[in-house]
């Protein structure tokens, strides 16, 4: 309690330095993750046919993501001199903020936390965690499920027109992150809408009523994720918003009834304030009684 007043009593200046700091150790983190992907060994051992067989972690990661995603037939293929640089440096640093982001989750944190009250500690910290469960979730969907289906489902394509499946290597690799990680913020949508609805700032009838508009989006922003992935990718992403969708509205409905609930105990409370208020007053002259049964100001009884 004592850390969290002094934070509040804490100048401008100070919380601008804090955050300086706790920004600089994030970048570190980011740099040195980056830096490990781009040069440390997957595998280490002092011989001659290490120094021959030299990889990379970073180059391991896409030998594995490129065998569990890519469909066999399909080939892949640098377009330019410079596209394989392009993607080994990018790709490090996707990986680095990947695995930096637990140092700059605890920097936001530990900045963050003091300043927060209990019950917004109680009420912050369970949809935090839900939203990290839930976007991991959707990672995971994205790159097992999404991402290997969207490349199944174009390759029909490849062969129906009779082209050969060269595909260029960025195109690839883009195409993987950008279905992981959009599926990934999309599982994240449930957490915010209950939040919403906690704090009064939706409702789950809004919700309900707005269904198909709510869905139609959701098949736009479905679409967007997936450009490369056709109807069948869409359409599987779309059902599953549709059914976390749901399972959000059944989550905020429960939460809308304790908050309703809260409601109108505290305006029971403020009538009944309001009525003892207003009886406790003299019915001749007005004056307060203050409990007394003779009126103070006019002497009379009450009774």
């Amino acid at each position: 309690m004592k850390e969290r007043v002094n934070m509040k009593e804490m100048t401008l200046l100070e919380h601008l330095k804090e955050l300086k700091d706790r920004v600089k150790v994030s970048l570190i983190a980011v740099i040195i993750s980056t830096l490990a992907m781009l040069v440390f060994p997957a595998e280490f051992s002092l011989s001659w046919e290490f120094i021959y067989a030299y990889k990379p972690l970073i180059s391991v990661i896409l030998d594995i993501i490129r065998e569990q995603v890519i469909p066999e037939g399909m080939i892949l293929i640098g377009l330019t001199i410079t596209k394989p640089l392009e993607l080994y440096f990018i790709a490090s640093l996707v990986f680095g903020l990947i695995f930096s982001s637990p140092v700059i989750g605890y920097e936001i944190y530990k900045y963050v936390d003091p300043a927060l009250y209990p019950h917004e500690r109680r009420m912050i910290y369970p949809f935090l965690t839900a939203f990290i469960g839930l976007f991991t979730a959707g990672v995971f969907f994205g790159y097992l499920v999404l991402a290997p289906f969207t490349f199944r489902a174009m390759k029909i394509f490849f062969d129906l027109v009779g082209a050969a499946p060269y595909v260029d290597i960025m195109d690839f690799y883009n195409t993987v992150f950008i279905v992981v990680i959009a599926t990934g913020a999309v599982f994240t949508t449930p957490v915010i809408l209950v939040l919403l609805v906690r704090v009064g700032l939706l409702s789950t009838k809004t919700i309900t009523r707005n269904r198909k508009w709510i869905y139609g989006i959701g098949y736009v922003v479905a679409a967007i994720i997936t450009p490369d992935g056709g109807l069948f990718t869409n359409v599987l992403l779309l059902a599953v918003f549709v059914g976390l969708i749901e399972g959000a509205v059944l989550v905020a409905k429960r939460y809308e009834k304790e908050r309703e609930k809260r409601e109108r105990e505290e305006y029971s409370e403020e009538s009944e304030a309001s009525r003892k208020k207003e009886q406790d007053v003299c019915k001749y002259c007005g004056e307060p009684l203050r409990g007394r049964i003779f009126c103070p100001a006019c002497g009379k009884s009450q009774i």
